[in-house]
């Protein structure tokens, strides 16, 4: 039977989203939602130290009004460099970083002038009473739930930007929607209304105001890089030959919930193929002996997430070479980790990265530094992407994901994997992990 046979007798995918599965009463155990009958090996465990701690009571409740006010500070610098008098910022719908990194709301747009207060526009007068309860800074607030490049259009006429130069996210060259997302409509009554004033994206600068973090935000993301560790040993403890994906899967998602208190932003699990292929849903398919089950594994924390990899093989027996392949993809951290200094251009980093796994093997394409923050944050760089943010230098501050992959002889897929956050200092990198980068065999 061919492979493409075998993929269409699989039984379908269970695709139960965060909002239903909330609604369910997520202290509900995993068996009562789905039950296998398969039980991953009795005992199995990771060692984490602290792990204790991870609990919804000693989260930060949020940013300090310092924070706040660093990070518009940081802005304006920034809009002064690039001439922008003003931000227009929208919500994505993949991710509103750059409105969250600027108002730590769900507006729909911040208008964000040089000198003056920013404006917030919402669709809901609940999602304004909120900020009005809990801001530790102020805005001008507005509520619109139709017609909303009417209150944007009054805002910049209030503000004086009839001959301004305007920068508006998500306009073009946006991480993974290059044309953008800015309605068309929209774009064409601003230009109308204010002819004389020029409307240019602001997508690279607000990506790249976000990429050096604060003191905040660096403790925010060490706690969300803890979190997310706490997914690879709740696979070690439920999975297993003859154990369904969903219960993993499920298991995983209350674990992290449960940690801080916010559904994780990424959890994408698959046993023999890529996690990606899981498109962050929980599967009706059941693990098997050998296979090497692959994640993206992102915990939350004031809705920043730091992403952990750590590839597992579901039990014996192991593929002949997963020993020796996971063993370099470890080398091939630590290798990155010891380069990651302030100074070093990510293209620079990538091709060390390249090289390093062509000494002994492939699979260096793909995503191999993965930015920590909040969804939608950019940029995501590797060896076959030249052509975006190659000019980028890495930089004290910055917090993203090392996670290098190395193929597997004998294995199609996925390839052994690990991959952990480091902050980068003023002399190099610190790992934000505390899990042991260990071979991990289930069953053994």
């Amino acid at each position: 039977m061919s492979t493409d046979q075998k993929q269409n007798m699989m039984p379908p995918a269970v695709n139960i989203g965060r909002r239903e599965f909330l609604a369910t009463g997520a202290a509900l155990s995993v068996g009562s939602l789905f039950a296998s009958g398969a039980k991953a090996a009795a005992g199995q465990t990771i060692d984490l130290p602290g792990a204790d701690e991870l609990v919804p009571e000693k989260m930060p409740t949020g940013f300090s009004r310092s924070e706040m006010e660093r990070r518009w500070k940081k802005a304006r610098e920034w809009m002064k460099i690039e001439k922008f008098d003003c931000l227009l910022v929208p919500a994505r719908e993949q991710g509103s970083a750059d409105v969250k990194w600027l108002s730590e709301s769900v507006a729909n747009w911040v208008v964000f002038p040089a000198d003056g207060q920013p404006t917030l526009i919402f669709r809901r007068r609940q999602e304004r009473d909120e900020i009005l309860e809990k801001s530790p800074i102020e805005f001008d607030l507005r509520i619109s739930r139709f017609n909303r490049s009417q209150l944007l259009i009054d805002r910049l006429r209030e503000l004086g930007m009839h001959n301004a130069r305007i920068g508006v996210g998500n306009l073009s060259g946006q991480m993974r929607k290059d044309e953008g997302g800015v309605s068309y409509i929209t774009m064409s009554r601003l230009k109308e209304a204010l002819p004389k004033a020029k409307f240019e994206s602001a997508v690279t600068m607000l990506m790249r105001v976000k990429l050096q973090r604060g003191p905040e935000e660096i403790a925010v993301l060490r706690l969300a890089s803890r979190v997310s560790e706490l997914a690879v040993r709740a696979i070690v403890e439920t999975a297993g030959v003859g154990v369904m994906q969903r219960d993993v899967w499920f298991n995983v998602f209350k674990t992290l919930l449960d940690a801080s208190g916010e559904a994780p932003a990424g959890l994408s699990i698959r046993a023999g193929h890529e996690a990606n292929t899981a498109r962050g849903r929980p599967l009706n398919e059941a693990m098997q002996a050998g296979q090497i089950c692959s994640q993206e594994l992102s915990g939350a924390v004031l809705g920043y997430y730091s992403q952990v990899n750590h590839s597992i093989c579901v039990g014996p027996p192991a593929p002949a070479h997963w020993e020796s392949a996971f063993k370099y993809c470890v080398e091939v951290f630590h290798t990155l980790l010891d380069a990651a200094k302030p100074g070093v251009s990510f293209q620079e980093y990538s091709e060390l990265y390249r090289r390093k796994v062509e000494e002994k093997g492939t699979a260096w394409w793909g995503v191999v530094f993965h930015t920590g923050g909040a969804r939608g944050d950019g940029p995501r760089m590797g060896p076959n992407r030249e052509d975006e943010n190659s000019d980028l230098v890495i930089q004290p501050g910055m917090v993203f994901t090392i996670k290098p992959r190395f193929a597997i002889e004998g294995v199609e897929a996925p390839s052994a994997q690990i991959g952990d956050p480091v902050l980068i200092t003023e002399t190099g990198a610190e790992r934000l992990g505390r899990r042991k980068l260990e071979l991990i065999t289930l069953g053994t």
